[in-house]
């Protein structure tokens, strides 16, 4: 059985900014694609695509380590 509580749990702290864009792996086609496409994206202005591309460069460099 649970109890109640007489207080809440601590807030959640969020950063204001967002974390450094990923740099690709020097020697990796797939970082280089990803890097040239956001790249692309980010000139021609469409910012929720760089977004897509730093978060796939980001899952992609997991495979790195």
């Amino acid at each position: 059985m649970t109890h109640p509580t007489n207080s809440s749990a601590a807030p959640v702290e969020l950063s204001l900014w967002p974390p450094p864009p990923p740099v690709p792996v020097d020697g990796c086609p797939v970082c280089a694609d990803l890097a040239a496409s956001r790249d692309r994206a980010r000139g021609r202005g469409d910012l929720s695509a760089v977004c897509d591309c730093d978060v796939l460069l980001r899952r992609h460099q997991d495979g790195h380590r």
